[in-house]
């Protein structure tokens, strides 16, 4: 199969075509861990905090391989771009041998250090065997997490956003009929609980992993995986890491910042912080279609700069900042003007409602500016830039969101957090087009993308 030219045609059409199959996987993708949830709540407290601590864990895991994925696809992009068809095919080779050495390296450490992380986040003597029991089976399937993101971003580096989706659908219905029959003991089946909900998980990744690696292998993609022996190319794994290393350090700066807001809420009562968390929720559920359109960007900006045609990336960056601006909007509003409707989604308690709602009347106004530095940030990592999408997530969190929460909340208390939250968004987004715009990210004209082996 050749691969698809990404460089000509409707902009709007390009960007389209691309996120619609991307929303869909990352609704199933949040779908899989709601279905999880659904099924362990049955089995009490203590099973629910097995999955949420296991689940701090495995967010920066996730964030380590989506680096890799996202490495991987910029330079397959970029490499098809420049019509080095080549490269593009070692790159992909070079990305799933990272995934494969990163991935078994945070299984191998995450199962060593388990016994002494999770009593360090909080777990007493008679949670800590149930979280075990849990997250033994989610470390030892952490592999085939790196496996599916690499090869689902050797494909959306080509330009095809479909069989990442399907694979998605694939293993979020595997994982729907698992859970209910290994937790339960449904029919022959035994009853494991916890450990019952672990299997169903990792068999459903082992089972998407295969399936992706079957169709890069032998499904004829424009850009697949060769049977040949594996061996690392310097050149390629470092034009991979340029982007994928700042990439996952911003995943670990976005989880960490989030604890440090948790503890800043601290103070201020459970609910407070529960509130945070259920915003998260409805946060990682608003900015689905904003990721879609920001992975499209990333494949489409990586074609253009590739070929030549940075002025193109351009025009598509900004019009999917346009688009990005008004589903944000759009959501923002929604959640602006009916606050105790979602709040009540989660739960009755009065003073979590209020909280959402407050959070719920400031964070929102600020939607359309998330939108602004996803799809920046997106661009930079198209063109193999992404040191600085890395310093304006550093800028929003670090230097304005965490040290602006202490200090407005001494004076406005929990509303002072959501309101450093709002500016630190707004005065990210503003730095991301600002810099975007000076052009820096354009590579020079006679540049290389890679040097085939």
């Amino acid at each position: 199969m050749s691969p698809r030219n990404l460089t000509t045609g409707s902009i709007a059409s390009r960007i389209l075509e691309l996120a619609w199959p991307t929303a869909i996987a990352m609704t199933l993708h949040l779908a899989f861990h709601i279905v999880d949830m659904v099924f362990v709540g049955r089995l009490g407290p203590d099973a629910i905090a097995a999955v949420a601590m296991t689940g701090t864990v495995i967010f920066l895991l996730f964030g380590i391989s989506a680096g890799l994925g996202v490495g991987t696809t910029s330079l397959i992009a970029r490499s098809l771009g420049a019509g080095q068809p080549d490269v593009a095919e070692t790159a992909a080779r070079q990305g799933f041998l990272l995934a494969l050495v990163t991935g078994l390296g945070c299984a191998g450490g995450s199962l060593v250090i388990q016994r002494i992380l999770f009593p360090a986040l909080g777990a007493g003597r008679s949670l800590l065997p149930v979280i075990l029991r849990y997250s033994t089976w989610i470390f030892t399937g952490v592999p085939f997490i790196f496996i599916v993101t690499v090869a689902s971003g050797i494909l959306r580096g080509q330009g095809d956003m479909k069989t990442p989706m399907f694979v998605m659908v694939f293993s979020v219905l595997t994982n729907a009929v698992l859970d209910p029959l290994l937790i339960f003991g449904l029919g022959p089946f035994p009853e494991l609980g916890v450990t019952g909900a672990a299997l169903a998980t990792v068999i459903a990744r082992i089972l998407g992993a295969a399936a992706l690696v079957w169709y890069l292998v032998r499904g004829n993609p424009a850009v697949g995986l060769s049977v040949r022996p594996l061996a690392f190319t310097a050149k390629v794994v470092e034009d991979i890491l340029a982007v994928g290393l700042p990439s996952s350090l911003r995943h670990v700066t976005m989880s960490v910042s989030a604890m440090f807001l948790f503890r800043i809420l601290s103070p201020f009562g459970g609910a407070a912080m529960a509130a945070y968390g259920l915003t998260a929720r409805l946060n990682s559920m608003a900015i689905m279609p904003c990721l879609a359109i920001g992975t499209a960007v990333i494949t489409l900006v990586g074609q253009n700069v590739g070929a030549g045609k940075a002025d193109r990336a351009a025009r598509t960056t900004w019009a999917g900042v346009v688009w990005a601006m008004i589903l944000m909007e759009t959501v923002g509003i929604t959640f602006f003007l009916t606050p105790r409707l979602w709040a009540r989604i989660f739960t009755d308690d009065a003073q979590v409602i209020a909280h959402v709602v407050s959070y719920l009347r400031i964070v929102p106004l600020t939607y359309m500016f998330i939108g602004v530095s996803i799809v920046t940030g997106a661009a930079f990592l198209g063109a193999g830039k992404a040191v600085p999408a890395l310093v304006i997530t550093g800028l929003r969190l670090v230097i304005l969101a965490v040290p602006g929460a202490v200090i407005l909340s001494l004076f406005l208390g929990v509303n002072g957090v959501w309101l450093a939250i709002a500016g630190s968004t707004v005065a990210a987004a503003l730095v991301s087009a600002a810099w975007f715009r000076l052009g820096t990210w354009k590579p020079a004209p006679d540049l290389q993308v890679a040097a085939a082996p």
